[in-house]
């Protein structure tokens, strides 16, 4: 994730620019049939206004794309919300003092510029989290892939008991994470459960999410065997926080945690995690 996934792609780009048009027309449209906007200030309103946004919503990648922690994505967004509505405010005096007239109050386009940079923020927030998500599919993807038929066959040879059994060299009892100037020390025993994300993973507590950047052998290998079992290529969950293992469809099971999250599990995972808890 080191390049924005915008710029990444000239096809994303070229997609981009035309929302970002499409999104200026529209509040234009509305600037001139809900507040009587004259149509040259409007759109000049709706182009500087959107372009504030778009700007916002580039950086705002840097800080979400890499940190996903629930708190510092809210206030990311009601900064960048309250940064674009006053970008508004001050673009509307600058029409103003350029045209010499008052051609739409600011409190009466107030509620229809918050519902409209509230739902584009929600898209593109959403959107950046679907693009981290798959680029951890595709990471798990080309892994297996890589693969080689040996290795998978030496594998499937070992006894589950002997994988199960297996002890890492070394155990840690926390991970740090630094958010922004801050560090936070997870103790072990307060992770729920951690999955794959590209190059990273997150860690998830009942305080938040966070990521890392770390691998899943790492963690499978320095992580208490007792407590902590590889249930899926993309998901090491802590035992304790288990309520049931449930079967849907035909050898197909999911964990559910006792915070209410639903985990898949891999064929080989459940036969791990029942050597694991002797069941």
């Amino acid at each position: 994730m080191e390049a924005h996934p915008i710029i990444d792609s000239p096809r994303r780009w070229t997609i981009t620019l035309l929302l970002a048009f499409l999104a200026a027309g529209v509040q234009a449209v509305l600037l001139i049939t809900y507040a009587d906007a004259g149509s040259l200030p409007a759109l000049a309103d709706g182009m500087v206004s959107v372009g504030i946004f778009c700007v916002l919503a580039y950086l705002s990648w840097f800080v979400t794309g890499y940190v996903s922690v629930i708190q510092t994505e809210l206030i990311v967004s009601v900064l960048a919300l309250l940064f674009w509505l006053a970008g508004g405010f001050a673009v509307q005096g600058w029409i103003e003092a350029w045209s010499g007239a008052v051609y739409a109050p600011f409190v009466d386009t107030l509620p229809f510029r918050a519902l409209f940079g509230v739902l584009c923020w929600s898209v593109v927030m959403l959107w950046y989290k679907l693009y981290v998500c798959r680029l951890s599919g595709e990471e798990e993807k080309g892994t297996v892939e890589e693969t080689p038929l040996y290795q998978l066959t030496d594998e499937k040879k070992q006894p589950v008991e002997e994988i199960a059994t297996r002890l890492p060299e070394e155990h840690i009892d926390r991970i740090t994470v630094k958010d922004g100037s801050r560090i936070h020390l997870i103790a072990i025993e307060h992770l729920l459960y951690v999955q794959a994300c590209g190059d990273y993973v997150t860690l998830v507590t009942p305080d938040g999410q966070y990521i890392k950047e770390l691998t899943m052998k790492y963690l499978e290998t320095h992580l208490p065997a007792s407590g902590f079992v590889r249930i899926h290529r993309s998901t090491i969950v802590n035992v304790t926080q288990i309520s049931r293992v449930e079967l849907f469809g035909k050898e197909n099971y999911r964990l559910l945690l006792k915070n209410g999250d639903k985990l898949r599990v891999s064929l080989s995972g459940y036969k791990l995690l029942k050597a694991r808890l002797e069941l």
